[in-house]
């Protein structure tokens, strides 16, 4: 499994998520934004990773090679959340009204880790769910 191919997926299901909201937001005038969105890129990127894993080795990865993945990839998580968050405090009026209250950075930090702990569990699940989907799929075409 590549941690780089995951971060690269990560980033584009990310930067299309906003995209997304984004058009939404102009065309509809609602806002589909919502807590649950952040974990969709890890969701995405473990799923496309497990299925690239199965299609390379024709297996599903050990169980400790996914946990032993999903702690790389959760510090990549960590640390793209960490950027993306720092990069839009400086756009997004929520987050600088958050900075701005005393005690928001700590509850920023706190969402942030809470979010990568999920993610570190979702990407461990959804490996082995990428992996079953190819293997499935080989076995019935």
């Amino acid at each position: 499994m590549k941690l780089g191919r995951f971060a690269v997926i990560y980033l584009a299901i990310m930067v299309a998520l906003m995209v997304l909201i984004l058009l939404v937001q102009a065309i509809f005038r609602f806002d589909i934004s919502n807590a649950g969105m952040a974990i969709i890129p890890a969701m995405g990127a473990a799923m496309a990773e497990g299925q690239a894993f199965a299609k390379a080795e024709d297996r599903a990865p050990e169980t400790s090679e996914m946990w032993a993945f999903a702690r790389r990839a959760g510090l990549v998580v960590l640390g793209l959340t960490l950027l993306s968050t720092a990069a839009f405090s400086i756009a997004v009026p929520e987050i600088k009204f958050v900075l701005s209250q005393p005690g928001g950075a700590l509850v920023l930090l706190a969402a942030i880790l809470f979010q990568t702990l999920i993610s570190f569990v979702l990407v461990r699940f959804f490996l082995a769910t990428g992996a079953k989907s190819i293997l499935r799929a080989q076995k019935r075409g």
